[in-house]
Formats: C-alpha cells, structure tokens, sequence
C-alpha cells in the first residue's frame, strides 16, 4: 500500500509498561510532529533520530544512543510506525527501554488507531531500491532486489521440530500476511533465561510478554497465536529495523538468519551503495507521469 501522504497521530498518547530487559518501569509518550520532522526519541532532553546513523548496540534488540542516552528495544514501536503509517512523531521516554508490552507490536497499533492518525500536508516519501545488494556474515545474510512494492521475507534454521527451516513473509498487499506479523510475540528458549539474566537482560521477561520454548513445546499455556508465530516476529523485528533507513522502502527483502545487527549493517550498506531513490507517493502511484518530482531531501 502507498499512503499519499506523511502522517502523525491526532492526538498524545501515553503508553506505561516495564523494559522485557531492563525489568524497569517504563512511562512513555507518543506527540503529534509536523511534515517532514520525521521519527525521534526524546531521552533526558536529548533528541535521538530514529536512524541507523544512532544504532550503537544489538544484543537481543535494537538500541539507540546519542550523546550518552539510551533508548533500548525500539524495533517493535518503529513497526507500529511503519504499519500505520507514521512517519513524524516524537517519543518522549523517561527509561532506558520502550516498554515491551505483550511482546508484540499489537497494543503500539491499537494506542495509535485508537488516538487516529492524521495526514499532514506534505506527499510521503519512500526509499525505492533501485538495485541488488546483499550482506552475508558467515551464513546469515540479507539480500534486497528491486519491486513493485515492499515485500520482506524471513527463513530461520533451527534445529529443532517446533521452527527448524520455515519461512515466514510479510507482503503490504497480503491482508493475512500483515495481521498476523504485527501480532507476532518475541521469543526464547527456556535454556536461554539463565544465560540471558547473567548478562543482566531479560529482567522484566515472562510468559505475559514472551514465548517461552523449551525442546518442541510452547511453555506458554495457550501455546502460539497462529502457525509459525517465532518465524512471523522475526519478519516484524526486520520490518521496524528497516524503518530506521528513515524512510520506507519499496522493495523486495529477504534474510535467511538475519538479526538486528545485521539488519542495521543492511541499511547501512544500501545507503553507502545508494542502492535507493527517494520519491514521492504521486511518482509511485501515477504510473502514466513520466517525471519525476525534484527531492530536496538527502539519503
């Protein structure tokens, strides 16, 4: 889908919770922002970007530092952005970490729907891959090719029965593929917790906000949500890493083990490679236009 304009929320919305990692409280606010001032985070006074260009730290999510202020775990809220549409907002924080929630991208959505979004004056603009790039680090890679639309794809391997090798793809015209992706819960193994807590993560983790597996099974009383759930939010945390490209991209994505780090690597590389053009909404919607609008933005 190709929104015609840049949007924000109608109105502000405070959002309380606790960090899945740091285990602390977590009091945050979502405030209307005008055309073109895109998405930031407000820690302390300090305004951090939502950009790649402040993506300091990858382990188990993605984090955001400028000038000594952290904001941590913030793929799951740039989702929400994304699949409503939101490209000007700021996010005041008063903790180290975006409340985690149920684990999901879900209730993100809802507070946004619920407070209505409002189109701006401005036409959106997106980051059209014009060019195959790939990033590979080890086994793991990421590869973008050009596309009608924004397509992205994950297949994990694990081996084990209950993820082992599946797929799982989020398509903007597949109905069935977005809901369920946005919906998705993060995941981990139960022998993960231990080591997870001695590194001084996953404080404020438990089965309200996470999927807990333990060999084939899900501890988790009422099991998944849907199929394939950890393959689903693992294309839902590739989506909100995507978004701090700052723009989004009309293209075809596809990770075979991918993470956050080397989803961050990924955006870094497209832009290094210019391997994307920014237009306008009416240059990708008037398909009998033959020229393009000038872009006064940079990459």
């Amino acid at each position: 889908m190709i929104y015609r304009y840049q949007k924000t929320v109608e109105r502000e919305i405070e959002i309380k919770g606790i960090g899945l990692h740091s285990g602390l409280p977590v009091n945050m606010k979502l405030i209307p922002a005008k055309e073109n001032e895109g998405i930031n985070f407000i820690k302390n006074g300090i305004v951090i970007p939502a950009k790649v260009e402040f993506a300091k730290s990858f382990e188990f999510s993605t984090s955001l530092n400028r000038e000594n202020q952290w904001v941590r775990t913030v793929e799951h809220l740039m989702a929400a952005f994304f699949y409503t549409g939101i490209d000007n907002i700021y996010v005041e924080i008063d903790s180290e970490e975006v409340p985690i929630m149920d684990g999901s991208a879900k209730v993100f959505i809802e507070k946004i729907k619920e407070a209505g979004i409002k189109n701006l004056k401005e036409e959106k603009i997106y980051a059209v891959i014009e060019k195959e790039v790939k990033i590979q680090e080890n086994d793991k890679f990421l590869i973008c090719k050009p596309s009608d639309r924004f397509k992205a794809t994950y297949q994990a391997f694990y081996k084990n029965n209950i993820i082992g090798n599946k797929k799982a793809f989020y398509d903007c015209i597949d109905r069935n593929s977005y809901r369920e992706i946005f919906n998705a819960r993060t995941y981990c193994f139960l022998e993960e917790v231990e080591y997870l807590k001695s590194k001084g993560l996953a404080k404020g983790g438990s089965l309200e906000n996470a999927v807990v597996l333990h060999n084939d099974s899900v501890i988790n009383p009422e099991g998944f949500r849907f199929e394939n759930e950890p393959v689903k939010h693992k294309v839902l945390d590739l989506i909100g890493d995507l978004y701090l490209l700052g723009y989004p991209i009309i293209g075809d994505i596809f990770s075979f083990k991918g993470g956050h780090k080397l989803n961050a690597d990924f955006v870094r590389k497209i832009k290094e490679e210019n391997a994307f053009e920014l237009r306008y909404s009416s240059d990708l919607k008037d398909s009998v236009k033959k020229e393009k609008k000038s872009l006064v933005v940079s990459h």
